[in-house]
């Protein structure tokens, strides 16, 4: 809902508010809104939208694209979570998307138990991350440098290019949606003068919607997005090792 709502919003502001409603004995009521002074929808079309591949008009898919999946699926989620998403909107003005929604608050126990971790043993083991994100390159700068790995960053596909003509990496972290030059062209230019850094693929999407592309230029993995830290540091010292 809050990407619906930048993406809707030329001018303005998207405002994300959570606030406590009730507290109970072990839960809260929270209260959540998206407010953004968008375009708006019509009143005749704010049932529509919930419907999968629906838009609320050819005009909006033309000019903004998407597939009209990202508000259903989010209906469906918070209905499973027993609650339900309402909206106010006036065309020109803008739109309030918002739901009341129990949680179980989290015990003492619950916050101090001991979660598992792998213990890894990195010796300043290089890695260029390639990647145009300034909020995942961060998220990955700070998971990787903690465990005493040394990061590079290149922000597009040519610029990766050329750091590995000119410097040896242990792994390339590869994301595949890039400006300039994407994450397969990029690999394919790498693997034309380096058979054997690994190369793993930074992707949203589902692995066997790219499985094909990735083998076809080279890369050796997949990482999914959001990164999971343990699944990143998992697969990294995986690639280094192989």
């Amino acid at each position: 809902m809050v990407t619906n709502a930048i993406k809707f919003t030329d001018k303005g502001s998207v405002t994300l508010r959570i606030r406590k409603v009730k507290q109970h004995k072990d839960s809260l009521d929270l209260l959540t809104e998206i407010i953004d002074t968008g375009i708006g929808i019509p009143e005749d079309k704010q049932d529509v939208i919930w419907e999968a591949f629906a838009q609320a008009s050819s005009t909006t898919n033309r000019l903004y694209g998407g597939t009209g999946l990202g508000l259903p699926i989010v209906k469906s989620i918070i209905e499973t979570m027993g609650s339900q998403v309402k909206i106010d909107s006036v065309m020109g003005q803008g739109s309030r998307f918002y739901f009341q929604i129990n949680l179980k608050l989290a015990s003492d126990i619950d916050l101090h138990k001991t979660i598992y971790k792998k213990e890894h043993n990195f010796k300043q083991n290089t890695v260029l991350l390639v990647e145009d994100n300034l909020i995942n390159i961060m998220v990955a700068q700070q998971i990787l440098e903690k465990e005493n790995l040394k990061v590079f960053v290149a922000h597009d596909g040519q610029i990766a290019v050329n750091m590995v003509k000119e410097n040896n990496y242990d792994v390339i972290l590869m994301d595949i949606q890039m400006p300039i030059m994407d994450g397969y062209t990029a690999s394919k230019e790498i693997r034309k003068f380096n058979k054997y850094t690994p190369i793993l693929a930074l992707s949203a999407s589902v692995f066997m919607e790219v499985k094909d592309k990735m083998e076809e230029s080279g890369m050796n993995g997949f990482i999914f997005k959001p990164f999971d830290p343990e699944d990143l540091l998992n697969q990294i010292e995986d690639a280094i090792e192989a």
